[in-house]
């Protein structure tokens, strides 16, 4: 029986890591996005692209179930609140909320009715717990992704027994995110080891629900730290 995971936000970046480490593993692949077409591995033919904008407000969504679920979709803050437009507050909101559990609500529905375990692996950031100027609205909603995670990571096992969550705040990544934008990356970290630490975080996981921190070190490598953090 194959193995079906899907990557919300796995067209490029820390999503398409990881989808190419599982792809590696012998997962089958659905890699969903506004362009997937673009992405590498379905336009290599080695994973299935679905299109999908969580922005325009009623984002379609897959009528079968999963058993991986790796949600990083997202999109940043430009500049400090007061001068966001109401568009730019709405795209921000709808792409890291209201689309995405939009997106996800009926795909975990149909796992709950066919008692399909389904393995989410929700990554939020270090901005959901740490203050950064200018990503008060980004920081929001990555904090209201972790505290979502953390409801999921009690409701999913209940519901759908044999299902666990797994919460990932990563620090800055080299990543496209930055493209086109004014800061320097130079010392961020590797998206493939983040996505390698994720993953290793995700095939020990033995509990319901786990929270991890991917922080960087001096030398600029990932490291792992366990647990919630108090507000910075």
């Amino acid at each position: 029986m194959s193995r079906d995971a899907l990557f919300l936000g796995g067209t490029k970046g820390l999503g398409l890591a990881m989808a190419r480490i599982a792809l590696v593993e012998g997962w089958q692949v659905t890699v969903a996005g506004r362009s997937p077409e673009a992405c590498p591995i379905v336009a290599d033919g080695k994973a299935t692209g679905f299109r999908v904008d969580l922005e325009d407000g009623e984002p379609t969504t897959l009528s079968r179930a999963f058993d991986l679920i790796v949600w990083t979709a997202g999109a940043y803050q430009e500049g400090p609140i007061i001068g966001l437009t109401h568009g730019e507050i709405r795209a921000i909101c709808r792409n890291h909320l209201e689309g995405p559990v939009s997106f996800l609500v009926p795909i975990l529905q149909m796992n709950a009715n066919l008692y399909r375990p389904v393995n989410l692996v929700v990554v939020a950031s270090s901005s959901s717990y740490r203050v950064r100027l200018n990503e008060g609205l980004y920081g929001t909603n990555k904090a209201a992704k972790a505290q979502l995670a953390r409801t999921l990571g009690q409701e999913l096992p209940a519901l759908i027994p044999g299902s666990c969550v797994l919460l990932a705040n990563p620090g800055g990544m080299a990543t496209p995110f930055w493209d086109g934008r004014d800061r320097d990356v130079s010392g961020f970290m590797n998206p493939d080891a983040v996505a390698r630490c994720i993953w290793s975080e995700m095939n020990s996981q033995d509990v319901p629900f786990k929270e991890i921190h991917v922080v960087r070190q001096g030398d600029g490598t990932p490291k792992v730290e366990y647990g919630a953090r108090i507000p910075e």
